[in-house]
This record gives C-alpha cells, structure tokens and sequence, in this order.
C-alpha cells in the first residue's frame, strides 16, 4: 500500500457482500436502514502524537476495508503505520475444541460466509494442542466437558503455553458455575451458553476479536511511544550539547574580561543573538529594564551586578529550543514545547552552575518564575522565599513579554502589573517599576515607527537587525543606538544600504 506524506488521514470503508445477505432477507426501506447503520458503526479515534494519527474502526459484519494513510512526516513512522494496519486487516484465527462432531459443524457453518475469520476445529485437547504449535491462533473457545482431556484442563496448559491467546468456554447450563469460577480465577476471557443462538455467538466472537484487536494495537503504539521517548532523551541532549558548547565561551569571556560588565553583556548578547534572535533581543530589553529599575531601588552595587547578569541569563535554558516558545504564549505551545519550558528555569541554573564566576545567580535563574502569591514554577515559591533578583526579573521579564509578545500597549501593560501586584509581583518593586515607566516618554517601550539607516539618532531602539549588503548582521536588533553606534555606522557606510528602513521605538 502506498503511503504518501503531509496531507490529511483519508479512510475508505469499502463493504462486500453486505447487501447481498440483506436484500435476501429485506423488510422495506426502514428495515435496510436501520441494518445499514447498525452494521457500519465506526468508532474513530485520533490519537495525535508528533504529527501521528492512530486510526481504529470498530465492526461487526462482513466487509473489506481499505485504509490509506496520508499522515507521515517521518521515514521512521513508517514502519508504525505497516503495524497498524497489518493489526486491522489481519484476518482473526479461531480454534473450536470440542469432541461432538456435530457442535464443530454447527460452529464453523455460524461463520462460513466470513472472509474476516478463519476456523480452525479440533475433536479434543490434545488435537487443539497440535493445532496451537503450528498455527498462529487468535482465540480458543472449548467444550466444557470432554471425554479425554477436560475445558478446564485444556484451556490451563493453553494459558501456560499460549499466554496470548484468548480463551472462551463453551459449556451446558448446568456447567454455568465452573464457568463462572474459571471466570473469575482469569482463566477465560468469557463463556458461552449450549445450545447457543447465532446472533449472540457471533456478537460475543466479534467482541473477543476487537479486545485482541485493540491489544495489537496498544503494543504498537508503545512501542513507538519508547522510540519516541528515545528520540526526545536524544534531542534534549543534543540541546544540552549547545548549551555546555555556549557556556565554554562564556567562561573564556568571563576570565579576560571579568572587570568589564558592559563588553560582556555586549559580547554575550550577540552569541545569544546568532544562536536564537528573539532571546537575544528580549534579554537586552530585560536588561536594560532591570538596569533601571535597580537604579530606581538605589541597591548597592554588588547586587545590582548580580541582578543584571541574572537579567541577561534569565532564559539561557531556552538556547536552541524552537522559535515558537519565544512568540507564543506558553498556553498555545503542544505538551512537549510546554514542558522544555516549564523545565528552562533548571535547565539554566544547571548551565551557570558549572560556572565558578556566575555561580552565584544560578539561584537566581531557578526562581524567575516564581510568583508572589506561590503560584510560580519550578518550586512554587511565595513572598520573601523568593530572592530580590528573581522577584525583579519576574517583573521586567513579564513587561517586555507583554509588550513584544502579547502586543500590548505600555498603558496596558501597566495597567496588568498593577492589577497582578501583590499576585504575581512583589508589591513594592512593582510600584517602582511602574514610577519608571510612567515618567519615560520613550526608549524601548516607546512609540514604533520606521526610519532609514542613515537617519537614526542616539536614544532609538533597534527593533530589527542592520545587515551589511552581503547580509551578514553589522548591529543586532534589540539595542539602543548610540553615538559611539552612529559613528560606526558611517564608518562602515560603503558596505550599508544607508535608505533601507528598520524598525525603532522612540
């Protein structure tokens, strides 16, 4: 069967020789109608895991079914695919065991015209044995009392051979009891009633048949589920990889330039830009936020040191993780996406750990998103369990998060930190804030606008990258422009295309 990739799941239910039996036996429109839809219940479930569908029908006529998977986007779930279908169109294998020759012929002819079924009969348990060792049999279903080898003796040596395969009784009323202990010590699946009906022969088949079904089929897909698992234990090492590979810069910087915070927030924040530029610019702007607002809490320098390399680090644990966790909000992400970054919090202080001088805000990394009122991840931590760091970071993260995220106006942001204050924030760091973004009229949560190259002016915030004309990035977005920048940038003016316009807030 060919499976083709990227569209949609298409099912095809193709019934055979259904209406034929039905047009015999037909009772007028409402009787063929009421046949129809007893007879092509589906039940369809789709079970989506990394872009996989699981697709399983339930049936109780005869029909041919033909499925077409449109659904890959893998080479490797292929061979998931193969599984399930081998799983639904394989035919089910039943042996009747039973010494009356004239109950075998009763039972096979019950299911004589199924081309979904294959019968296998045997005159007692020592022939059903030998029938079991060379073929692959679904279900056994057994008389009770048999002259040589009893049900209960048979189905025993079947459960301890055969532990897959189904087993049904078929037993006499007065046999009802043993069944129902045989029952209940799990030795049979269910039993069925002499003389039986036909109807409800083929209902309790079909039933047992589905269960095996269903059975295949969840030992496929956990199967898959520990490939996936694997591959997951793969790429999250992969990441780690990255991160360990980022974190060895940053110890070369931090030996040469440890006396020189400014060129290494300068330096690092253009590593990070290169790796992932959305986390680049939104740490600039946590930055340069923190910066004011530790400047407004008048905290001495040490701390202020402190808080504002934890302002740039934040969310080094998000490094190599997809584009999409930086522009949705963490209630659109799909369950893997959530949990990389319900987890980047660890992950980051795992990072800065292993590095002798940024130790020290490890903690810090951990905590900064942590709530005031105890609601935060990863420790849920409350009020002063909370360090200063991490409850300022929580702040002036969340306001550029809401600004370049959510699309909100500075007014609006505002006005959701003073209704989360005391909740969220701690009350008097969040009034501060709000002090500092009243009294600006511009900078990087300003007013946007765009402007050519050659028109910027010191004070502008970068909100795209300048590229030289080969496009290389000159100056990454997320900056504020300075003279010292504007210098450079006539500097380097032949290799610029000085009228292409960027966007700046003001």
């Amino acid at each position: 069967m060919m499976l083709r990739k990227n569209s949609d799941v298409t099912i095809h239910l193709i019934y055979t020789q259904l209406w034929r039996q039905q047009l015999k036996r037909s009772g007028g429109i409402v009787s063929d109608l009421l046949f129809f839809c007893k007879t092509i219940t589906i039940m369809l479930f789709f079970i989506r895991l990394r872009g996989w569908a699981v697709v399983i029908t339930k049936y109780e006529k005869k029909q041919a079914i033909l499925f077409d998977f449109h659904l890959l986007s893998h080479e490797d779930d292929y061979n998931f695919a193969y599984q399930l279908e081998a799983a639904l169109m394989e035919k089910g294998k039943i042996l009747f065991v039973d010494d009356e020759e004239e109950a075998l012929l009763l039972l096979k002819r019950v299911f004589f015209d199924d081309d979904n079924i294959e019968i296998f009969t045997a005159p007692g348990g020592e022939e059903g044995l030998r029938v079991l060792e060379s073929a692959d049999i679904d279900l056994v279903v057994t008389n009770l009392r048999m002259s040589k080898m009893s049900g209960n003796e048979f189905l025993k040596i079947v459960k301890d051979r055969y532990p897959e395969v189904l087993r049904m009784l078929l037993t006499g009323y007065s046999d009802i009891s043993s069944a129902i202990k045989a029952i209940n010590k799990g030795e049979v699946y269910r039993y069925l009633s002499k003389p039986w009906v036909d109807e409800d022969l083929k209902a309790t088949i079909y039933n047992a048949l589905e269960y095996i079904n269903m059975k295949s089929i969840i030992k496929s897909q956990n199967k898959e589920l520990k490939v996936l698992n694997t591959k997951l234990e793969d790429k999250v090492k992969e990441r780690t990889a990255q991160l360990e590979k980022a974190l060895n810069r940053v110890k070369d910087l931090a030996g040469t330039l440890k006396n020189n915070f400014n060129e290494i927030v300068s330096l690092l924040t253009d590593v990070v830009s290169l790796l992932q530029k959305n986390l680049g610019a939104h740490s600039r702007r946590v930055v340069e936020l923190t910066e004011l607002l530790c400047d407004e809490m008048a905290l001495k320098n040490d701390e202020r040191e402190k808080i504002i390399y934890s302002a740039f680090f934040h969310d080094i644990g998000l490094v190599g993780a997809n584009e999409e966790l930086f522009t949705r909000d963490i209630d659109q992400l799909d369950s893997d996406s959530r949990e990389i970054y319900l987890q980047h919090p660890v992950i980051g202080e795992k990072i800065l750990g292993s590095v002798k001088t940024l130790g020290r805000i490890a903690g810090i990394i951990r905590s900064h998103h942590e709530e005031y009122n105890g609601t935060g991840f990863p420790d849920g931590l409350r009020g002063k369990q909370i360090s200063p760091g991490a409850r300022i970071i929580k702040l002036t993260s969340d306001f550029d998060n809401l600004v370049y995220k959510k699309g909100k106006s500075k007014e609006e942001a505002i006005e959701i930190i003073n209704n989360e204050s005391a909740k969220l924030y701690d009350p008097a760091f969040a009034g501060a804030f709000v002090r500092i973004l009243e009294k600006s009229t511009g900078g990087l949560h300003g007013s946007y606008s765009r402007v050519a190259v050659n028109n910027l002016k010191p004070g502008m915030h970068l909100e795209d990258d300048i590229s030289l004309k080969n496009g290389l990035m000159f100056v990454p977005s997320g900056v504020t422009v300075t003279k010292k920048m504007i210098q450079k940038i006539n500097k380097f003016s032949s290799m610029l295309q000085l009228d292409y316009e960027v966007g700046i807030r003001f």
